[in-house]
């Protein structure tokens, strides 16, 4: 199983163990020149429906992971790797609704982001959209053991402007404590995606 270790470890275990991740799934990635496959992407069903008369299951399997890794982001890679171990993260979640109804997720927040070394920290809140999107990802409930963490994000600044934008429009919104995870869905693909690429994939074993 790939893992980038918790933020509090040394910084040269951090580093090997980040580079191991992008590694392993860069020769995941060049592994997938799977013969029976479109040159391109599909022009429409028919094309997709010929190709999987022909599609061993490694084969529709790369094609699944083909796609996978062409929805991620490298940032995104990052997040996923922090939370594959099994990790889970402080998070905040602001709800257009009121005291008694929630109503629709407007903006998300976590320090995932920082913990997993994402570049683009100012984007945290459009990966976790992404991510949940996806299904990547799964939002559990508060846990008491992280209430300071909890407390630091209510005070980041990036966090404020977004909640006080968005209460320009929504005057109800307030930030509700939840808990970032990689999903059932999400484990089972990134089960796949770090899984070790077969040597015989590309057909050249001859």
């Amino acid at each position: 199983m790939l893992q980038l270790p918790p933020v509090q470890r040394a910084d040269a275990r951090f580093h090997q163990v980040e580079h191991d991740v992008l590694q392993t799934l860069k020769q995941r990635l060049e592994a997938l020149e799977t013969p029976g496959e479109l040159a391109g992407p599909p022009e429409n069903l028919h094309q997709l429906l010929d190709v999987s008369l022909e599609q061993s299951r490694d084969q529709a399997e790369d094609m699944l992971v083909r796609q996978l890794l062409a929805g991620l982001t490298a940032d995104e890679v990052r997040i996923l790797a922090a939370l594959s171990d099994g990790s889970a993260f402080p998070m905040l979640a602001l709800y257009s609704g009121g005291r008694f109804s929630r109503g629709q997720i407007l903006f998300r927040h976590s320090n995932v982001g920082r913990a997993a070394g994402i570049q683009c920290t100012d984007m945290i809140g459009t990966y976790l959209q992404r991510l949940f999107s996806q299904g990547w990802v799964i939002a559990t409930g508060f846990e008491e053991a992280n209430r300071t963490d909890y407390e630091l994000l209510e005070g980041d600044s990036g966090f404020r402007r977004a909640m006080s934008g968005l209460q320009t429009h929504w005057p109800k919104v307030k930030p509700h404590r939840e808990t970032l995870r990689l999903g059932p869905m999400g484990q089972q693909m990134w089960a796949l995606l770090s899984q070790p690429a077969e040597a015989d994939l590309s057909g050249d074993e001859e």
